[in-house]
């Protein structure tokens, strides 16, 4: 049996560390029964090691604790969630040291991060900035039905100067659209970090801010990780952001796309 002091030294944790392990049902001594020190077994010192080694690799005492507690295969999966935690943060760190280091003065280039959205989409084909009747036929269908639009979207598909594209609008989760029958596919987008820029004006122009905004994401090596489009917010539609997402955030379904 080791004493509280030599079991510091052996595994190089402080004292104070170890009642702080003990006081969270971490890392339990024996009680000395005549004098009610601490004594810890030699087969200890190994569970105290990974315990510092858990810590210093940032991973909450809950989810130490539920480890601990768990089964070979529970063990196994958090492992596997912590190891995908950390590569996410990783991930997102490239990314805003990245964009930090671009040069980004004088540029209309910015971060934004895009929430999850339920969208339902109408296909459209038509000349470069003329499909405002498609806008507006999607928000009289939606009206009609009495569903808010909280966004509105544009996703690019085929074509130079006669292009064909998807009209989207964000919906209420729990909205019933059962009953539309304009739109003709739906999805969710997922909560995402975005490279993205915004375009008001001649919207016949609108190509050079894809442009740019495609450039700014190549030459600096970001991967996208969904699609290229415009998003209007609200109904306001004289102003736009251009997005590419380069991030999937959230649950362990999601990927990243950020190269290093």
């Amino acid at each position: 049996m080791l004493s509280i002091q030599a079991f510091s030294h052996r595994t190089g944790i402080p004292k104070s560390t170890l009642r702080f392990y003990e006081e969270k049902e971490l890392l339990i001594p024996i009680r000395d029964k005549e004098n009610g020190y601490r004594l810890y077994e030699e087969e200890q010192i190994e569970l105290a090691r990974f315990i510092a080694s858990l810590r210093a690799a940032n991973v909450p005492l809950r989810e130490i604790q539920n480890y601990i507690m768990a089964n070979r295969q529970e063990q196994k999966d958090i492992k596997e969630a912590w190891i995908y935690s950390l590569k996410q943060q990783r991930q997102l760190l490239d990314i805003q040291i990245t964009f930090l280091e671009s040069d980004i003065l004088g540029e209309q280039i910015y971060l934004m991060e895009r929430q999850s959205e339920r969208v339902v989409w109408l296909f459209a084909e038509g000349n470069k900035g003329e499909f405002a009747p498609y806008f507006l036929k999607g928000k009289e269908e939606l009206k009609k039905n009495a569903i808010t639009i909280k966004h509105c979207y544009l996703q690019y598909v085929s074509g130079m100067e006669k292009i064909q594209v998807w009209i989207g609008f964000g919906i209420a989760s729990d909205c019933d659209i059962s009953t539309l029958s304009l739109f003709e596919r739906e999805e969710r987008l997922p909560y995402s970090l975005c490279v993205a820029t915004s375009f008001q004006g001649d919207f016949t122009k609108i190509e050079i801010a894809y442009r740019e905004l495609v450039k700014y994401v190549s030459e600096h090596h970001y991967i996208p990780t969904g699609s290229l489009m415009e998003m209007y917010h609200g109904t306001n539609m004289d102003s736009v952001t251009i997005l590419i997402p380069v991030m999937r955030l959230g649950g362990k379904d999601n990927e990243t796309g950020a190269s290093s």
